[in-house]
């Protein structure tokens, strides 16, 4: 199938399995086979929003219908890269998963919010974008790292350093909230204090 115009909403492959759960390979399956339309400008595969939506119906505390349309237009600018809309996004499944957590929902298989916040906030660090750290402190703090192999015991002490680890370099960028958290935890750390002053909160 040839790649159509690319329409305002529509979002990269990756996204799209981030969001759904699906790998990749299965969203390029669905567009070889017609399911699904390729947008795009010939270097990089899009799929409209559309798509992905009706991938996630069904899935609880990620409704289809919830999707505001400010909604979808701050994704489509957090996948083309932009480091705001991006931790805008990521907090947002952030709340989620969080919520998630507070209630021992287990999430839906493939639509875990959490996973999908770490996506979004990681990209928004990696721009140095102070809110998008402090989320991953938090969400590091509440016990929701990526799965890996490691005990309780161990994922415990790896969650907390990598808690501890966001919120520091959260706070190193000016985020005031992280400055007050880092300065309550370490009491005793010299130089505190002269951290910058005036991010965001």
């Amino acid at each position: 199938m040839s790649a159509l115009p690319c329409p305002h909403l529509s979002i990269s492959l990756h996204t799209a399995a981030i969001l759904t759960g699906r790998s990749v390979r299965t969203w390029q399956r669905r567009i070889e086979e017609g399911l699904v339309p390729r947008l795009g400008d010939g270097v990089r595969a899009l799929v409209p929003f559309e798509a992905v939506q009706q991938s996630m119906e069904g899935v609880p505390g990620e409704a289809a219908n919830a999707w505001s349309a400010q909604d979808v237009q701050t994704l489509v600018r957090a996948d083309q890269g932009e480091a705001l809309a991006q931790a805008q996004m990521g907090s947002q499944f952030a709340l989620l998963a969080l919520r998630g957590a507070a209630t021992a929902t287990p999430p839906a298989p493939g639509h875990d919010a959490g996973r999908i916040a770490h996506y979004f906030l990681e990209r928004a660090a990696e721009q140095a974008q102070a809110d998008a750290m402090h989320w991953l402190g938090l969400l590091y703090a509440a016990g929701l790292g990526p799965a890996g192999d490691a005990s309780d015991a161990d994922a415990d002490t790896s969650n907390n350093a990598m808690a501890l680890m966001w919120i520091a370099k959260a706070a190193a960028h000016g985020h005031a909230i992280a400055r007050q958290q880092l300065a309550a935890l370490l009491p005793n750390v010299p130089n505190l204090p002269n951290l910058p002053a005036g991010g965001q909160a």
